[in-house]
């Protein structure tokens, strides 16, 4: 597991969507026609939501081990080296 993947859940919804749940964030959840189309919305709102953490400074959990029947959605490249100086100056501090 690399520290830019955090583990989320993924199910079926009733009207036959793949519904995204964050096991790390709990408010954030998105959804996509078939798992392609989840996975792409995942990363796009995971970026969305580390980004305005970043610019607000708020804390940033880091990604929990997952589970059995977890998957693993990356952080965006765009974002990960923000996402490393972040943690690295939180620890110094």
């Amino acid at each position: 597991m690399s520290a830019f993947e955090y583990p989320v859940r993924l199910t079926a919804g009733s009207d036959g969507r793949i519904l995204v749940d964050f096991v790390d964030f709990p408010r954030l959840a998105t959804d996509g026609k078939d798992k392609r189309q989840a996975f792409e919305e995942a990363m796009d709102a995971l970026g969305s939501d580390l980004s305005i953490r970043l610019s607000r400074r708020e804390e940033i959990p880091a990604p929990s081990a997952p589970k059995r029947g977890h998957r693993l959605v990356p952080v965006p490249l765009w974002l990960a080296p923000k996402l490393a100086l972040y943690w690295r100056c939180a620890i110094n501090t």
